[in-house]
């Protein structure tokens, strides 16, 4: 039979597949070896882009951190101080209510008359202002929880902590309601790209009344705004703001922005001077809250009476706030009475 034997045949297969295969490995070590290193070393001499340079991408830019600084705009907001574990009073130092360019007590706020309601704003952050920033003014009948009636938003160009425009100051007018009543005002501020949102709300939320020999009963609502049943329960304390401190004598930070030792430092110094348990009711007063605690469901609401009693032969006066917790020590809101005598 032609082709020969079955063995020459295996043997003339296999040198050919041996030649195949000694030709390639000698052609990736003669050619694609070698382009392969140049081609490596050229990468390698190209400038590498900087991790703070902008994606080539057209729909995704990159803003390095030390670029991006975002403000901290903030008012006297009673859920975050609180949350930070310092005593609050509802006596809002950022809200003011004037009538002609004068302060007016909100005692004496008359039905149907027109006021100017001033915000007082700052910011934390010491380089990034906000600017035009909208500022959003309501009111509330007297109590907590109770629903927020808007009153309208203004805009406020905020300057950087240490600049002219800060803190900066938000005005609107506000016609009080037809009926005659006591009303609490809500102020937050609407910034999205905020470096801490919770320090964003502030509440005014204060009465006053004279002792009666020597009583002074007070009643505000209380609502449930929330979706579940909740239990609330009222804590009242004497805290009351003091002086602002003098900036003459304080130590200064060794360095701008202070370190992390001197930040905590400062905290700790702000949590002891401003600790609740630093502010309990006076020896010789009594407030009683009845009831102590008022279980509600989803949009009930129920008055609740704070009788307060002085001592024989007071005179002056003397506020307590009553802040109201939830079954998870939740802050739902807070009134500061003040007795006066």
């Amino acid at each position: 039979m032609g082709g020969g034997s079955l063995h020459s045949r295996c043997v003339r297969c296999s040198r050919s597949c041996l030649s195949c295969v000694c030709g390639l490995v000698a052609f990736v070590a003669v050619v694609v070896y070698p382009t392969l290193l140049l081609v490596r070393r050229w990468q390698e001499r190209q400038p590498r882009p900087s991790r703070y340079e902008a994606s080539t991408s057209p729909d995704c830019q990159h803003v390095p951190p030390h670029l991006h600084a975002k403000p901290d705009p903030m008012i006297y907001s009673q859920q975050y101080l609180l949350s930070q574990g310092l005593a609050v009073t509802w006596q809002n130092p950022d809200v003011t209510i004037l009538e002609g360019g004068v302060v007016v007590d909100p005692e004496s706020l008359v039905p149907g008359t027109t006021y100017e309601v001033v915000a007082r704003i700052w910011n934390t952050s010491a380089n990034a202002p906000a600017i035009q920033m909208p500022v959003r003014f309501s009111y509330l009948s007297f109590g907590i929880g109770t629903k927020d009636n808007p009153i309208g938003t203004t805009k406020v160009d905020l300057g950087a902590r240490g600049a002219p425009n800060c803190p900066a100051f938000a005005t609107h007018s506000w016609t009080t309601p037809s009926t005659p009543g006591h009303y609490c005002l809500l102020v937050e501020l609407l910034w999205g790209d905020d470096a801490n949102p919770r320090n964003n709300r502030g509440q005014s939320n204060t009465q006053v009344k004279k002792l009666n020999s020597p009583h002074a009963a007070f009643d505000f609502e209380t609502a449930n705004r929330d979706r579940v049943r909740h239990a609330y329960r009222f804590a009242p304390d004497a805290y009351a703001l003091s002086a602002r401190p003098s900036c003459e004598g304080r130590t200064r930070a060794s360095v701008f922005p202070p370190t992390a030792e001197e930040i905590k430092a400062r905290a700790d110094a702000a949590r002891a001077e401003h600790n609740p348990a630093h502010f309990p009711i006076p020896p010789g007063w009594t407030v009683i809250i009845d009831p102590e605690t008022v279980p509600l469901g989803p949009g009930e609401s129920r008055s609740v009476i704070v009788d307060i009693t002085a001592p024989d032969g007071f005179t002056g006066r003397q506020s307590f706030n009553v802040n109201a917790f939830d079954e998870d020590d939740r802050l739902v809101g807070g009134v500061t009475l003040t007795v006066e005598s």
